[in-house]
């Protein structure tokens, strides 16, 4: 994958991507961890509610 394709946005996040594509077990991490994040945020203004 070149790294051409990502002319709107920053190099970084182009590398970052294409780093994503090569790498599966990388991309199934950062997919958890935001996911993650996402549910314990989600938890917490929930219970705030209460």
């Amino acid at each position: 994958m070149d790294i051409t394709c990502y002319r709107g946005m920053p190099k970084f996040i182009g590398a970052f991507i294409d780093a994503l594509y090569q790498n599966p077990s990388l991309l199934f991490a950062s997919m958890a961890g935001i996911s993650a994040l996402a549910g314990f945020c989600w938890h917490k203004a929930n219970k705030k509610t209460e």
